[in-house]
């Protein structure tokens, strides 16, 4: 990880550190869908003032900039499409101080057949075969990793094993 240029404010009145922490909040979530939590910590690896912080991510929530529930949205929505599970997702959604439950992807994914996930997890495994010996174990671990429930990855990883043979 390379080092994090920490800016001199210093030299700032407070209306321009704010201005200058906003359009760096703007210029972010522009590139991409941001928490509230992710953004205050890469203004504050950038050295920007407490103060400035706090009405920059004010300001951005107050217009619409940022909405932790929107994220969590994408989040979902991204993760289920890349292939993989949402246990990482889950944690990261409750440290928002969000309920799972009032995202719409995430009571979607719910909704769906109970097979559903697993298919999700052969399709990874198809995707990322190991070469190892213990290949159920192998396809097990993989998708641990991947932040599947331990019950899918146990039988996905048995049906890819038995299909393979």
């Amino acid at each position: 990880m390379g080092l994090v240029k920490k800016n001199d404010f210093s030299g700032c009145t407070d209306e321009e550190c704010d201005e200058l922490a906003f359009e760096r909040v703007i210029r972010s979530v522009s590139a991409c869908e941001q928490s509230t939590q992710k953004m205050r910590r890469k203004l504050e690896q950038a050295g920007y003032p407490q103060r400035s912080i706090d009405r920059a991510i004010e300001k951005a929530v107050r217009i619409g900039a940022i909405d932790d529930r929107r994220y969590c949205e994408c989040l979902v929505r991204g993760t289920l499409a890349s292939g993989k599970g949402l246990r990482f997702v889950l944690k990261e959604i409750e440290s928002l101080g969000i309920d799972a439950y009032e995202i719409d992807a995430y009571c979607e994914y719910l909704d769906e057949e109970e097979g559903a996930e697993v298919e999700r997890a052969l399709d990874f495994l198809s995707r990322h075969p190991s070469r190892s010996k213990d290949q159920r174990g192998a396809a097990y671990r993989k998708l641990m990793t991947k932040g599947f429930p331990s019950d899918v990855a146990s039988t996905a990883s048995r049906l890819f094993v038995e299909n393979e043979r």
